[in-house]
């Protein structure tokens, strides 16, 4: 997945900043994870144990 600037800036804002839930965060934190734009990234299994997450919720389609 390749995220655009804008949106990469409110990810990390949404990780850094405010109060928001922690469900959000985590979902910010794999969406970041998973973002092609930043260079390589790991297997959605090495993402998903870094992050504390299943697998599945590191499971990205462009339909999701």
């Amino acid at each position: 997945m390749v995220l655009t600037a804008a949106d990469r800036e409110e990810l990390v804002r949404m990780t850094t900043t405010g109060v928001h839930p922690a469900s959000v965060i985590r979902r910010a934190r794999v969406l970041l994870a998973l973002d092609t734009s930043a260079g390589e990234i790991g297997s959605q299994k090495v993402i998903a144990a870094r992050l504390g997450v299943s697998v599945r919720r590191c499971d990205w389609s462009p339909s999701v």
